[in-house]
């Protein structure tokens, strides 16, 4: 554990494992003003849920190095992060391109700072955030940062785009745009939520696999313009999505081909366990449309989920196609 990349996996662990709370409004302000895509994740609201204990159970904790890392430092994002923001401007083509992770939490900054000059990486100040600098891919302008705002918040991204984090931060303005608006609405509702204003084939840059971009590109996700939705857990999770698409025909048939997919899954029910559990979850399924807007939302009962979850992680286990 050389320097402070240890901190990227380690916040991301944290992502992959509420009628309740919004974004926090002092993360929401550190976005920057161009963001296209927004996510977000409510860490204990998840982690107290049912559904969340089961997802970090089957989570693998033991590795060395994590472990030696919560030790040194006394940070543990299994308890001590709170909430995460994710966002970025989307300039997939450009060198313009920006990303933050930012994070509520606990932070032991006397300890992380002792730990980190051990280690070789020294803190700098910027106009009072103590900064850490790690290497990035590709040349030097690429460099990644992670700052520590106060014993309760931090964000890592690209160097420049942590210092503009910072200078809003003191700044005290309050984030506004459009996107934040839409993000505050989504995130009031869901546990886990997102909101992209970038057309869903863009994506494909972000796909190693050419088959898979070339799917993103040659079928309707090149319809949808914007999307949001979320996930809140409980007893029952819920499951809500939002499509904005070129046209108000474009929405018409993005409901088509969601039903023309779950019926392809339904036909397989009886010949593959799993595509049976998901045909079965999908039949609740809720589809609509409003002009050029698609909704669609699905509940899921918890233990439902925990029985697919299971399966998958079995490949070498037969499941039982009959509900139970």
């Amino acid at each position: 554990m050389r320097n402070l990349r240890c901190f990227l996996p380690v916040l991301t662990l944290a992502i992959v494992p509420a009628g309740l709370f919004a974004a926090d409004s002092g993360l929401l302000r550190l976005v920057m003003p161009d963001a296209k895509v927004v996510a977000g994740l409510q860490v204990d609201r998840t982690r107290d849920s049912q559904f969340g204990q089961f997802v970090l159970s089957q989570m693998q904790l033991n590795d060395p190095a994590f472990q030696r890392f919560v030790v040194e430092t006394g940070f543990d994002p299994r308890k001590d992060i709170k909430e995460l923001v994710i966002a970025s401007n989307w300039q997939s083509a450009s060198t313009q391109s920006r990303w933050l992770v930012m994070a509520k939490g606990a932070f032991d900054l006397e300890k992380i700072q002792r730990v980190a000059e051990r280690n070789g990486t020294a803190a700098s100040s910027f106009q009072g955030a103590s900064i850490y600098v790690f290497a990035g891919r590709g040349s030097p302008d690429s460099d990644n940062a992670i700052a520590f705002l106060d014993v309760s918040s931090a964000v890592m991204g690209d160097v420049a785009s942590v210092k503009a984090a910072i200078q809003r931060k003191k700044s005290g303005a309050e984030a506004s745009s459009d996107l934040l608006e839409k993000v505050k609405d989504v995130s009031a509702k869901n546990d886990f939520w997102f909101v992209t204003l970038v057309p869903l084939s863009e994506f494909d840059l972000a796909l190693p696999n050419p088959t898979a971009n070339g799917a993103m590109h040659g079928n309707m996700l090149t319809a949808i313009n914007q999307a949001s939705g979320g996930i809140r857990f409980g007893e029952m999770v819920t499951i809500s999505a939002n499509v904005v698409a070129r046209s108000d025909k474009d929405a018409l048939a993005l409901v088509d081909v969601v039903k023309f997919l779950v019926s392809m899954l339904q036909l397989n029910r009886q010949n593959d366990a799993v595509a049976g559990q998901v045909s079965g979850m999908l039949d609740p399924l809720e589809t609509k449309t409003s002009g050029n807007v698609m909704s669609l939302s699905l509940a899921v009962p918890e233990q439902q989920l925990e029985r697919l979850f299971n399966n998958v992680a079995r490949p070498g286990r037969v499941p039982n196609s009959t509900p139970r």
